[in-house]
């Protein structure tokens, strides 16, 4: 039998901790003091300079097309902390409160859609994306998404966001559940938003997608998701980023048009990643993906194989 390796097992014994302190103080926190709290957070994992920080480091350079400064990383690292911070806070705050930390670009167009037939938003790892939920649920948008399902230590992490966001008035769907395209695809329907992440394929079975024009533009995997729920429930399909503090912004971009056949998914998702590339460049230390993003595609969009799960399409 191996034996834990105990640096492994400390960081995850520190790293439950920092959740149930989180859990308890955030919510009785302001928003200066949960920034401050945010910095500290921020300082350390820059001290440590591990792996994740140094490939954050390497996404923000392909992101933005050129080699990023200490300071944008440190700011990125802060923003990130942040937004963790407020995910746990949010439980502990009242709907008024929540209202009060958004303000929107473009809503108008989402709130009517919503009304006549029901919307998919897709967004990135941008600001709170909990937030963001937790404003559409408490604007009378009720929102429907799916979570990722954690393993081994970070397990009980998953059950305690399921609870918050189901507090929240978020409906949540696993992303292992064998029918998660189906329950989406239901959901999907007038008065409704089903938000998907869309910047990370974690199921294998995504197209890859150019973040930019020109033969050097990085390329990046996204599921076909979104565009395979929107079409098939004749909701509309809007891409969202999420930026700034205090207060968050939730930019909303021009409604995706259905596109017919496989293509017509490449096309409605690549339409999502040309609004993702060009908002996220305005502020790069507001995306927080701290894994592996961008590379060489070894398939092309059209080449990609189609999904052979109904889950595959929404990872």
């Amino acid at each position: 039998m191996s034996r834990a390796n105990p640096s492994e097992v400390a960081q995850a014994g520190l790293l439950a901790l920092a959740y149930r302190l989180g859990w308890t103080v955030a919510p009785r926190l302001g928003r200066d003091a949960l920034a401050r709290l945010a910095g500290l957070g921020g300082a350390v994992m820059w001290r440590r300079q591990s792996e994740p920080v140094r490939t954050y480091r390497s996404n923000l350079t392909a992101l933005t097309g050129a080699p990023v400064s200490d300071e944008l990383v440190r700011a990125g690292l802060d923003s990130a902390t942040y937004s963790l911070l407020l995910s746990l806070a949010l439980g502990g705050w009242t709907r008024e409160r929540i209202v009060a930390a958004v303000r929107t670009e473009g809503e108008d167009a989402l709130r009517a859609a919503v009304a006549e037939r029901g919307a998919v938003v897709a967004l990135p790892h941008s600001g709170s994306w909990d937030l963001a939920g937790a404003w559409a649920c408490a604007t009378g948008m009720p929102v429907t998404t799916v979570v990722e399902r954690f393993r081994g230590p970070m397990a009980r992490r998953y059950d305690e966001f399921v609870r918050l966001r189901v507090r929240l008035g978020m409906e949540i769907v696993a992303d292992d559940d064998p029918a998660v395209l189906r329950r989406l695809i239901a959901a999907a329907r007038p008065g409704r938003v089903v938000c998907l992440l869309a910047d990370r394929d974690l199921h294998g079975h995504g197209v890859s997608t150019r973040w930019g024009s020109g033969p050097a533009a990085p390329q990046l995997t996204m599921p076909l998701g979104p565009a395979v729920v929107a079409r098939r429930s004749g909701a509309a399909l809007f891409p969202m980023v999420a930026s700034g503090a205090r207060p968050m912004t939730i930019t909303l971009g021009a409604e995706v048009p259905a596109r017919d056949g496989r293509e017509g998914l490449v096309a409605m998702t690549q339409a999502v990643a040309d609004f993702f590339a060009d908002r996220l460049r305005r502020r790069p230390e507001d995306w927080h993906v701290m894994v592996a993003a961008f590379g060489s595609a070894e398939r092309g969009p059209a080449g990609a194989p189609p999904p052979t799960r109904e889950r595959s399409a929404v990872g």
